[in-house]
């Protein structure tokens, strides 16, 4: 009887990490490397590539420790954003929508680099940590005609 009380927690805690669930904090998030880009436009996909309309992007640029935000918009019918040209520089882009997850992308603005992003937002879970939602945001170069290629 006494076998069967010290085998139910160590039976209860394997159940839960089969089960995907996180137990106590997550750990931090490391830092993303800035993306070297020469226009400040992309599209936004989900992970299956069909694109997703009314994102809200916002562009920011350093402010100190903190940034500011320097410009918003929203993905058009297309997935489409797109942001004046910027002094060159380091920069940041904040993507949010309904679902999604929460992201933000370090870009660095200069004469190389991507002509513009694809970025894939992954589905929005409410059980995990978001280091696990950052290892399925990808950001590659915007190619084709609608970033689905």
């Amino acid at each position: 009887m006494r076998l069967i009380f010290l085998s139910l927690p160590l039976l209860f805690v394997c159940a839960v990490l089969a089960s995907g669930q996180r137990i106590g904090a997550c750990p931090p998030i490391p830092p993303r490397r800035p993306q070297d880009i020469k226009e400040l436009r992309g599209v936004v996909v989900d992970e299956n590539l069909a694109l997703v309309p009314k994102v809200k992007v916002i562009l920011q640029t350093s402010n100190g420790k903190d940034f500011r935000d320097i410009g918003a918009t929203e993905t058009d019918p297309n997935g489409r954003f797109g942001f004046e040209a910027q002094p060159f520089g380091n920069y940041r882009i904040v993507f949010a929508a309904t679902g999604f997850s929460p992201s933000t992308i370090p870009v660095r603005y200069s004469k190389t680099g991507f002509k513009g992003i694809r970025l894939t937002l992954p589905v929005e879970a409410s059980d995990t940590c978001p280091q696990n939602w950052d290892s399925k945001l990808k950001v590659e170069e915007l190619t084709g005609r609608d970033g689905r290629e």
